[in-house]
């Protein structure tokens, strides 16, 4: 199975946009703004991904960042967690969930009441998919790389 390293290279070889990684402290303080709000700290998976790349755009795919990223004179900008958390609030369906990005008619979410990592259909709320942890996810999401690597191996990133 893919490391979450390999996955990010892969995805970044292929135009990714990544932004530079978040300091783990800055991510555990936004962690208790989001609990006294009633939202769900960010995950600990989640937390080494922001260690990485605060956040990834990637052929439809938005995995936010920690806090909303201005681009381009102001005139593009990538979602934080930070910023949309308070549209997810209101939504019973989002209680004890907070969204972490979207995929084409997909919200991608963390559900801390099973702990677990999904995909949800943006319309109906349906579970796609669901795994235990954000690599899981990850390499949901980057199927279509990873199906033409099939016949080969990953690089370990470290070793380059």
């Amino acid at each position: 199975m893919p490391t979450q390293n390999q996955i990010l290279k892969l995805l970044y070889e292929n135009y990714a946009v990544v932004f530079p990684p978040m300091d783990a402290k800055q991510v555990l303080q936004a962690s208790v703004v989001l609990a006294k709000a009633g939202v769900p700290p960010i995950p600990t998976d989640y937390v080494s991904f922001l260690g990485a790349t605060n956040g990834l755009s990637w052929n439809g795919i938005v995995l936010y960042a920690l806090h909303r990223i201005e681009r381009e004179k102001g005139l593009y900008y990538h979602p934080g967690i930070m910023e949309t958390y308070s549209r997810t609030t209101h939504n019973p369906l989002m209680r004890k969930k907070l969204c972490l990005g979207y995929a084409p008619e997909s919200l991608l979410i963390y559900d801390a009441a099973d702990k677990t990592f999904q995909a949800r259909d943006r319309y109906t709320f349906e579970p796609i998919f669901t795994a235990p942890h954000f690599v899981d996810l990850l390499i949901w999401l980057a199927q279509p790389l990873l199906a033409d690597k099939a016949d080969t191996t990953l690089a370990d990133p470290a070793a380059d």
